[in-house]
């Protein structure tokens, strides 16, 4: 790994992302980039004039206490940076296009995973970015555990080949295989196969078979198996692109859960 992107509002950066981000960089001597994204939404004259706020804010005043906020940030960003004796470099006013940009370069792209991303959401974001993305939870800073989702498609085992080749320590923690209903689309001779061959990348690697509801099982066990984890996985049965932040396991692991998660899509 040699490049890494953080993924600002600008306003707002959270100490967790920049903790997993300096923390990676120095394990494998990576670079980070941090970005701050653009506010493009439509400028109201007085965005804080309503009945429930007593004190007018004008836009311009706004836009100055905004930026005062973005250049501490970036300020304390680089003490940490310079603290750690990680390389870091800076790009402010990003758009998505140029994000996406960005991204073609980069090894991957850590994001909080409930952050607010101004006018951007996440499925605007992951759908188009060229990189694999970990979206990282508070309570998931330091990884310990990995749990790899795997339907047998070719997405999911190339996230999880991904996700071996970037984070190569982490392949010596606790790692879960998980399957849900594994014999509706894997055959058990393929099965063990694959595990045969995970077990040579995962030095501690246990197979976890589920049934039940995809939805309902899998957050029950990650419930189980939240501190410090990461969730693996690719499109997990559906199209990486066109359908990565519909109403998807995805979706449903950011929303229900408190793991993080890295997502690589071909």
């Amino acid at each position: 790994m040699k490049k890494i992107i953080v993924l600002f509002n600008g306003i707002n950066a959270p100490w967790h992302i920049t903790t997993f981000a300096i923390n990676i960089a120095k394990q494998t001597n990576a670079e980070i980039y941090a970005l701050f994204l653009k506010d493009e939404r439509r400028n109201y004259s007085y965005p804080s004039d309503m009945e429930s706020v007593e004190t007018n804010v004008s836009a311009e005043k706004e836009r100055d206490e905004n930026e005062e906020l973005k250049r501490k940030n970036a300020a304390l960003f680089k003490t940490f940076c310079d603290d750690a004796q990680v390389a870091c470099n800076f790009e402010k006013e990003i758009s998505l296009k140029q994000l996406v940009d960005f991204s073609s370069d980069a090894d991957i792209i850590v994001i909080n995973s409930h952050d607010d991303l101004q006018r951007y959401s996440l499925k605007d974001i992951l759908a188009e970015l060229k990189c694999p993305v970990c979206l990282i939870s508070v309570n998931a800073t330091e990884i310990r555990k990995s749990i790899l989702l795997y339907d047998g498609s070719r997405q999911a085992l190339h996230a999880i080949t991904a996700y071996s080749r970037l984070f190569p320590k982490l392949c010596g923690e606790k790692t879960y295989l998980v399957t849900i209903n594994p014999k509706e689309k894997i055959t058990e001779a393929a099965m063990m196969a694959t595990m045969e061959k995970l077990q040579k990348k995962f030095s501690n690697l246990k197979m976890v078979s589920l049934s039940g509801n995809l939805e309902e099982t899998l957050i029950e066990f990650l419930d189980e198996n939240t501190e410090n984890s990461m969730v693996v996985m690719g499109a997990y049965g559906r199209s990486a692109i066109s359908r990565l932040f519909k109403p998807s396991l995805s979706n449903v692991i950011l929303e229900q859960s408190r793991t993080s998660l890295f997502i690589a899509h071909n």
